[in-house]
């Protein structure tokens, strides 16, 4: 039996037929999400971003474990700030349904994986905050947003020792493909920090009390099919999901 990961979903107005002035979204995930999780045995679902929870609930019932996954910008209320200049594109209502899951998959205990936004997602559903646009907040961080494909490691991170992120590379540096321009500010009180940019900035985050909590700023699923690590990372997520089948 296969482990059914559940993938939060983005959002986008409109399509080709026309329905933007309607307001209609359209929920999606980039491919490489689901791909990589195939890969490395697992079957992922997409969770729809008008769900409630009740159907949060459902859906999470039946998972074995749930990646958050990019997006845009978190709106700042939900860690208690006003907008900056520099905050990107928000959605409220994907928001309060990623939130809702990620606090419900953290009470089940669930093996959660967040990439990129969901690290940023996962540390305001426990509490932490996150820097609004790097730019302008911490100026002499190096660049975050690449502008290479995401299967173009750009920048390195420094792995902390002990971390449930050196556990699954066994390595204290790496290589990683950013295309971000918020980050992690004031980490949550359940998050350990697993990884730094040269500039301190937080690139991953993960849990130690818990069965498998990690998040990364990164994209894994965007080197998956040429890098090692990558590779490492996102098959020992599906793993630990494996462990939760009878």
């Amino acid at each position: 039996m296969l482990p059914l990961i559940a993938v939060t979903c983005s959002r986008k107005i409109g399509g080709s037929w026309g329905e933007y002035d309607q307001g209609h979204f359209m929920d999606y995930a980039f491919c490489q999400y689901s791909r990589a999780i195939v890969a490395c045995g697992g079957a992922p679902v997409l969770i729809p971003a008008a769900c409630d929870q009740g159907a949060l609930d459902r859906i999470l019932s039946a998972a074995d474990g749930l990646l958050l996954s990019g997006g845009p910008d978190v709106h700042p209320k939900f860690y208690g700030e006003e907008p900056m200049p520099g905050l990107g594109e928000i959605d409220e209502p994907l928001d309060r349904m990623e939130l809702a899951a990620a606090a419900a998959a953290w009470k089940a205990d669930l093996p959660i994986l967040g990439i990129c936004r969901g690290i940023q997602l996962l540390n305001i559903a426990l509490g932490g905050t996150v820097y609004q646009d790097i730019e302008r907040q911490v100026p002499e961080a190096i660049e975050h947003r690449q502008q290479a494909a995401k299967s173009v490691a750009t920048h390195t991170v420094s792995i902390e020792r002990p971390s449930l992120l050196f556990d699954i590379l066994r390595r204290r540096s790496i290589r990683v493909n950013g295309k971000h321009h918020q980050a992690v500010k004031d980490v949550a009180e359940d998050l350990q920090v697993g990884a730094r940019a040269p500039d301190g900035l937080v690139e991953a985050l993960f849990a130690p009390e818990r069965t498998f909590v990690l998040a990364v700023q990164w994209h894994p699923e965007g080197a998956f099919a040429t890098d090692l690590f990558a590779r490492k990372l996102l098959s020992a997520f599906v793993r630990s999901t494996k462990e939760r089948l009878p």
